[in-house]
């Protein structure tokens, strides 16, 4: 009898190992399908992500609108104005600026003349980016016609009478009577070389300050008279001038320039393309930068936002990867993530109970066998 019980135990413990075994091998094909999800997650997270669209919050007749942000909207001469003011500019890896082809056209040929001064680069462009007739001048004369020009129309705004020109006059009057203290005789105040080295850094910012207000007043009268056609007055672009010059220092800011064209590729309209720029943005061959402007001096600095990867498209409030799509795919993502890590878990700690209960089977197992095999050779050892 004792025998047959043992048997019996025998064959429930086998029977039991099995189970085990099997309920082990079912989980961990459960766990190799929870790679499968992970990756499934991932791809469908990557698909949420190129669906959504690089977009601005501009403005419009005063009203908010959103826009698909591309070159031509963020960085170009006819670009929408950012609800939040910001100015944006696009550098390539090598950290020029890009612009458009007729601009670095115009910039090329303006240093091959040997010219590097931001309000006659201005001048040019508003002269249709013919450098052979900036103000009708030679360049060798240019520079001097120029400041002489600038020095005129001086002269003539201390004696205007209006309360705009007046304020306007009265910040020109306190720079130039400061730039005339910097260069000692003060008979001619752009000329540093009378400057001595302990006031040269403060004669460059007031000398920067002082042409910023005197262009900013005058920028056409100047030309004119360096000129020496009135005519031109009638025609001068005044927003089209400052937009200039401040193009030509944030392109000194970068150390150079680039064409747009030059990345058009196979689209040929790289300028209009926004799923171009946001793939060239993730893969860091572009960043997206605000510059900002001195409003004394013109002096033109970058912030980097430096966007590299899918988490860092954020640039600012008003130049976004659509936020809403983005939160809802990367809460999806993270939520599928923590769900398969917690099935995880628990598919590990039941394989930890079923080997610690295969592991005291096994040896039961072993104990039971045993008992048997000493039973058959106590009872049947006198037969042998």
């Amino acid at each position: 009898m004792g025998m047959a019980a043992s048997q019996a135990r025998l064959l429930c413990i086998t029977a039991r190992i099995h189970d085990v075994e099997h309920q082990a091998q079912s989980i961990q094909n459960a766990k190799m399908q929870l790679s499968t999800l992970s990756d499934r997650a991932y791809q469908e997270y990557n698909e949420a992500l190129d669906a959504t669209t690089l977009t601005i919050q501009a403005l419009d007749n005063g009203s908010k609108t959103t826009v698909t942000a591309n070159f031509n909207t963020l960085c170009s001469k006819n670009k929408v104005m950012p609800a939040n003011g910001e100015n944006y500019v696009l550098r390539n890896a090598d950290g020029r600026l890009v612009v458009e082809d007729e601009v670095l056209e115009a910039y090329l040929d303006f240093k091959e003349a040997g010219l590097n001064d931001p309000y006659q680069f201005a001048i040019m462009m508003v002269n249709n980016g013919n450098v052979n007739h900036i103000g009708n001048l030679d360049n060798g004369e240019y520079s001097e016609a120029m400041l002489n020009a600038e020095e005129a129309v001086y002269q003539s705004l201390s004696d205007t009478t209006t309360k705009k020109e007046k304020n306007a006059s009265d910040k020109l009057l306190n720079l130039h009577a400061q730039l005339e203290e910097y260069t000692v005789d003060g008979e001619n105040i752009y000329d540093s070389s009378v400057v001595t080295d302990d006031n040269r850094e403060d004669y460059e910012e007031t000398l920067a300050a002082y042409r910023n207000e005197l262009y900013k007043s005058a920028s056409g009268e100047i030309e004119a008279e360096a000129a020496q056609d009135e005519t031109l007055i009638e025609d001068f672009n005044t927003e089209d001038f400052n937009y200039y010059v401040n193009l030509y220092n944030q392109i000194k800011a970068c150390g150079g320039c680039v064409s747009i064209d030059d990345y058009n590729g196979p689209n040929s309209d790289a300028a209009n393309d926004s799923e171009w720029l946001q793939a060239m943005i993730q893969s860091g061959q572009f960043t997206i930068e605000i510059a900002e402007t001195d409003k004394k001096t013109g002096k033109v600095t970058l912030d980097a936002t430096s966007p590299s990867s899918d988490s860092c498209l954020s640039y600012t409030e008003t130049a976004t990867i659509d936020k809403r799509a983005l939160a809802k795919a990367e809460a999806e993502y993270e939520n599928a993530l923590k769900d398969i890590d917690k099935k995880d878990k628990e598919y590990d700690l039941t394989l930890s109970k079923l080997e610690t209960e295969r592991s005291a089977l096994t040896t039961e197992y072993d104990s039971v066998k045993k008992v048997i095999q000493d039973n058959i050779d106590r009872t049947f050892g006198i037969f042998s």
